[in-house]
């Protein structure tokens, strides 16, 4: 999703998820390698890394273009209540997903007046290509739980591998569950397998 920018705002405001971080930089060191786009986020060199996104919006990728088109002005926001309410491991497809998008706005510029508008869609053709070359599905909306009440339709889930722990809403829990394929640890790529939950619901995982 895109938007304009606020009037106002830092650079870089402090980065607090090692998690996301580390996901941040894989994503930039994929496009890096596979187009030769050096995009980066990670140190505001391609433009603001935000947490102040709030309600149900997951995340952004924010634009303000400078009077005469030449310029713009781009930023990365997320919701970090959100993250905290979730897990920094269940959140990573949304820093991929954003990310995407500022990777098709800086292409589509690149293509100038030689671009197919259908390919630079928002959720388009290439926006879809990069989700898959990141690993993550590539899903127009989150289902992450957006207030407490729904607390009792989250589910509990593991890494088989390094043991980080997931929070899954209803839709992905059921996905998951015909397709035990359809996800993976964001962290080491490894296989999910359900926790068992309290009948309040799972524990919030440690460390997201």
């Amino acid at each position: 999703m895109r938007a304009p920018l606020p009037p106002s705002g830092g650079r870089i405001s402090p980065f607090p998820y090692p998690l996301l971080m580390e996901e941040l930089l894989r994503v930039e060191g994929i496009i890096r390698r596979e187009a030769g786009l050096d995009l980066t986020f990670s140190d505001g060199r391609a433009g603001s890394l935000r947490f102040d996104l709030r309600g149900l919006r997951a995340g952004l990728f924010s634009i303000r273009i400078h009077p005469g088109g030449r310029s713009a002005e781009t930023a990365l926001r997320f919701n970090g209540a959100l993250i905290e309410r979730v897990g920094e491991g269940v959140f990573l497809p949304t820093i991929a997903h954003e990310y995407a998008h500022a990777v098709v706005f800086q292409m589509k510029r690149k293509a100038g007046r030689n671009k197919n508008r259908d390919d630079f869609r928002p959720h388009g053709e290439i926006w879809r290509s990069l989700m898959v070359l990141f690993g993550h599905p590539p899903e127009r909306c989150h289902d992450y739980p957006v207030t407490p009440a729904r607390r009792g339709k989250i589910f509990g889930y593991r890494c088989t591998d390094c043991f980080l722990e997931f929070r899954l809403g209803t839709v992905r829990h059921e996905r998951l569950l015909r397709n035990p394929g359809y996800l993976v640890c964001g962290k080491c790529r490894g296989g999910l397998e359900r926790l068992h939950e309290s009948p309040a619901g799972p524990a919030e995982p440690g460390g997201r």
